[in-house]
This record gives structure tokens, C-alpha cells and sequence, in this order.
């Protein structure tokens, strides 16, 4: 196999996705922004990425079956060298991150490259603005994930510790009508099952970061300032009070989406697609899964870590915007949000991905439709 791939952020998800890709056989061009090339070092030192069997957390020892050692065909902080290297390009950052990486890689785009953002949190709206203002006209296609296909940690220099892969990853394109091509392309190069999506609005809506994180995160932020982030999340923080609002926020997600012509489905019916385990419950899936507490403790620290400071602003944010577009209420989205606003000083109305940063202000529902399905 000759193919080469690009991968945009070497943080848990890069490390993780170079390594799959690396050990199927694809050329892989790992990039890191400059100001965080010690994510590379130790790549370099070792020559490629180990994927470690088991780490030592909180006083415990964690397992996982997938384990080895790959090379990787190169890594660079050069950005035009990153982006010029291949067709495909995977970008796996932070939402907060995404504007800064496509910054800095749209000089480099070419036509007929696909860009993947993993997950894509409506960045590809924000990316097609991007072009448009600095009068950039590539016939790039983008595609968005609603997830990343692993559930990992970077465990040490230049190596990562994997605990599962998904069973499947939802895609769409942008614009739409190119969603079979991207996923022809895709195939073998992402490891999981790719399901189509009808687009990128139904990729955004369908991210269930924004159920589970958030309101765990608002709700337990005594707790998470006091014991430092001391506190299994899932299983301890999603009590079943916490998982009343979060099922709550579901249903108001369900609602918006159904005005727009979605096609979603619940939480619970989320997590038997990706993880393929039976609950019947959001609460009943804090306590069981064997996958989300695999590292340890993993609460929050404070309220700027990324289950407040990304999710809210890039996920509860957008779905809001749409909602009063559309006159549907959201009010236990509208409370997660004005709560996680006051803690972090900032207006995340204003601030997040409302339709304006979208490029979408103005227009209406059927205008919206239109776009993401022509991109026009």
C-alpha cells in the first residue's frame, strides 16, 4: 500500500489515529501546531508511536488488549509540507484549536482535497467562511465525523494508551452531495464502519459530547474544584438527578433537529450503534459501561476544562442558535449554558458557534437546507 494520509494535531486522538494508520499501512505526515511540537519529541526519540497495554492511574492499573509498536513516515510543525503531502487530510483538534490549524493551512489547499474534522462540531460551515473572506476559491470538500473513532490517552512520550475502538463513525459531507464520494475515499483509511449522514448539520447535532459532558461538568463543579478533578465522572457524576437534565437536553436536541429535518436518534440508541452496549437509560449508562471509566479518575479540574470550555460553546451553542431560529425552547440547554458562561466570565452566545460565525446569519431554515446541501 502506497496511500498517504495527513494528520492535523498530535494530541490523544493524532496519536491514536497515526498509530491505526500507520500499522494498516499508510504513509502518515503527522503535523503539530509550533507552539506544541513537544507532542512530537517523543515520536522522534522512539521513532514512531507506541500503543501501550496498560497504564497506572490514581493507584490503579488499567488495561486494554490493543498494543505494538509502529513507525510513522514522518512528522513536521511545518504546516505547508503537512498539508502539500497528501490528499487526505485528518484533522483531529480541539474545537477551540480548529480555527487556528485551518488558518494556517488554507495558503497550502489545493483542489480536489478532502478534509476530515474529527469530530467536526459545524466546523466545516466555519471553514467555508474562512475561505470566503480571504477570497481563497480551492474545490476542497470537506467531511465531518460526529465522534473520533478511539477512546484513548496519550500515556507518555510518544506513546498512547487505547482502550477501544468505536464500532462505528457517522459522516457527512459538506457540501452533502458529496458524501458517497468521501466515504469511497475514506474506506480503510479510518478503522471503523463509516455510516453516511444526511449532512453536516445532522453530523453536528449528532455529537452526544454535548448530553453527557456539559451538564455533568456544571452540575458537579463543587465537587471537581475541591477533589481537583478526584471523581470518576461518568459513573459518580452522572447521578441520576444529573441524568434527568441530561436527558432532558436530549429531548430539546431531539426537538430542534426534528424542525430542521433531521433524522437522529436518542442517546441510548447512540451508544448501542458506537459501543454496542444494551442500556435503556442515560443513568443506566454512567454505571455499566466498561469503557468510561477505563482511565481513572477523569473529572474535571476546574470550569475551563474542555467539557465546559469546548462543549458548550461549539456544541450546546449551535444547537441553541437553531433552536430559536426555529422557535423551539431549550431551556435546560439555555440554564447548562448561562451557568457555564458565569463561570468562565464570557458570553457564550456571543462567543460560541452562533450562526453568524457559522456564515448562516440571515438566512432561513430552508436557505440552510440548501447550502449545506450545495454549499452555495
Amino acid at each position: 500500500m502506497n496511500e498517504k494520509v495527513t494528520v492535523l494535531g498530535a494530541g490523544n486522538g493524532g496519536h491514536a489515529l497515526s498509530f491505526f494508520l500507520s500499522q494498516n499501512g499508510y504513509k502518515v505526515m503527522l503535523f503539530e501546531h509550533p507552539n506544541f511540537g513537544k507532542n512530537l519529541e517523543g515520536i522522534k526519540q522512539r521513532g514512531g508511536i507506541e500503543a501501550v497495554h496498560k497504564i497506572a492511574r490514581d493507584g490503579r492499573e488499567f488495561n486494554t488488549r490493543i498494543s505494538g509498536f509502529v513507525k510513522v513516515e514522518a512528522i513536521t510543525t511545518e504546516i505547508g509540507e503537512a498539508v502539500t503531502f497528501s490528499d487526505i487530510l485528518l484533522m483531529i483538534v480541539p474545537s477551540f484549536a480548529q480555527e487556528i490549524f485551518f488558518k494556517l493551512a488554507m495558503p497550502y489547499l489545493r483542489d480536489g482535497q478532502v478534509m476530515v474534522i474529527l469530530p467536526g462540531n459545524f466546523a466545516s460551515l466555519v471553514f467555508k467562511k474562512m475561505m470566503k473572506e480571504a477570497g481563497i476559491d480551492k474545490k476542497v470538500t470537506f467531511a465531518e465525523t460526529n465522534t473520533i473513532p478511539p477512546a484513548c490517552r496519550i500515556a507518555g512520550p510518544g506513546q498512547v494508551f487505547i482502550v477501544a475502538l468505536k464500532e462505528a463513525l457517522e459522516i457527512a459531507a459538506f457540501p452533502s452531495t458529496k458524501v458517497g464520494e468521501v466515504t469511497d475515499k475514506l474506506k480503510g483509511i479510518l478503522p471503523v464502519k463509516l455510516l453516511s449522514l444526511r449532512n453536516v448539520l445532522e453530523a453536528g447535532f449528532s455529537n452526544a459530547n454535548m448530553i453527557v459532558h456539559p451538564a455533568t461538568a456544571v452540575l458537579n463543579m463543587g465537587v471537581a474544584e475541591s477533589r481537583q478533578g478526584g471523581f470518576y465522572f461518568y459513573k459518580e457524576g452522572m447521578s441520576e438527578s444529573v441524568s434527568k437534565v441530561q436527558q432532558k437536553i436530549d429531548e430539546e436536541r431531539l426537538a430542534i433537529a426534528k424542525d430542521l429535518g433531521l433524522h437522529l436518534r436518542p442517546f441510548v440508541e447512540t451508544i448501542k450503534t458506537f459501543y454496542n452496549l444494551d442500556v435503556k437509560t442515560i443513568h443506566e449508562f454512567a454505571l455499566t459501561s466498561p469503557i468510561h471509566s477505563s482511565f481513572g479518575y477523569d473529572g474535571p479540574k476546574n470550569p475551563r476544562d474542555r467539557y465546559v470550555s469546548e462543549d458548550c460553546p461549539y456544541l450546546l451553542v449551535p444547537v441553541h442558535e437553531f433552536g430559536k431560529l426555529l422557535g423551539v425552547r431549550a431551556l435546560a440547554i439555555e440554564s447548562v449554558i448561562r451557568i457555564a458562561s458565569i463561570y468562565n466570565d464570557s458570553d457564550y452566545f456571543k462567543n460560541g458557534r452562533n450562526l453568524e460565525k457559522l456564515g448562516l446569519s440571515g438566512m432561513s431554515k430552508e436557505q440552510i437546507l440548501n447550502y449545506v446541501q450545495k454549499g452555495v
